[in-house]
């Protein structure tokens, strides 16, 4: 690889909450000079199953393209996120899985969705929750970040969040199905992937808090962290 390339090992596409497909997402990265990428869709796997590595413009860029998710694992406050790299894509119990995580973004969302309506009156049209059950993508918040902008209950996606997503995550958190990180971690690894901890400043963690936790989630097979993430200062870092 020349080594003036770039590797990147957390991305999104639109089967997640990315904005590029498949595709536009390996195009851009090969005009970014980007030699090394990973695409950990949330909870899901469809969209590095589109990737299509004999493209004409794939092949001569020689990118390399790492089969990667990023699993979300319940946790009593904040965030946590568990990246996996090099996951096979035709692991069944994987796949078996990936259907029940769908499952669970929607019964998630739509808990979210009752919460809001309850604490704010907040409501959508029937057409709009029929379009979010039948996407072709694992639900999140960021949806309802979407639903919530375009009926002017909020004017960005973070003001939605601000202003309700995160208080009504946290009230119907403890209700949601979710995997405990023990399982996420079991998972990766058994599809022969490498289990990695996401941005793990978003656990809101104190540093004791945090070392006691990392030490319990190595001797269940975890094998690194993320460094560098946009949130994360250079002193944390």
């Amino acid at each position: 690889m020349n080594e003036e390339k770039l590797i990147d090992l957390h991305t999104h596409t639109t089967s997640s909450d990315g904005d590029l497909s498949p595709q536009e997402l390996i195009r851009l990265a090969i005009d970014k000079r980007i030699g090394i990428i990973a695409i950990t869709d949330h909870d899901t796997i469809e969209g590095i199953k589109k990737v299509n590595r004999n493209e004409d413009i794939v092949v001569a860029s020689g990118i390399k393209i790492i089969n990667g998710i990023e699993l979300s694992a319940k946790t009593d406050k904040g965030r946590m996120h568990i990246l996996g790299y090099d996951i096979d894509l035709e692991n069944s119990s994987l796949n078996k899985k990936m259907i029940n995580l769908k499952d669970n973004s929607i019964n998630s969302v739509l808990s979210i969705m009752e919460q809001i309506k309850r604490d704010y009156g907040i409501k959508f049209s029937y057409e709009d929750i029929k379009e979010l059950v039948n996407a072709n993508h694992n639900l999140g918040r960021p949806d309802l970040a979407k639903l919530c902008v375009k009926y002017g209950y909020a004017t960005t996606f973070q003001d939605a969040f601000d202003k309700y997503l995160i208080d009504a995550h946290n009230k119907t958190r403890q209700t949601s199905k979710g995997l405990q990180y023990q399982e996420c971690l079991e998972l990766i690894t058994n599809s022969g992937g490498i289990p990695v901890l996401a941005h793990p400043k978003s656990l809101e963690l104190s540093e004791k808090e945090f070392l006691i936790l990392l030490n319990e989630m190595i001797s269940h097979g975890l094998q690194g962290i993320e460094v560098y993430h946009s949130s994360h200062t250079k002193e944390e870092r």
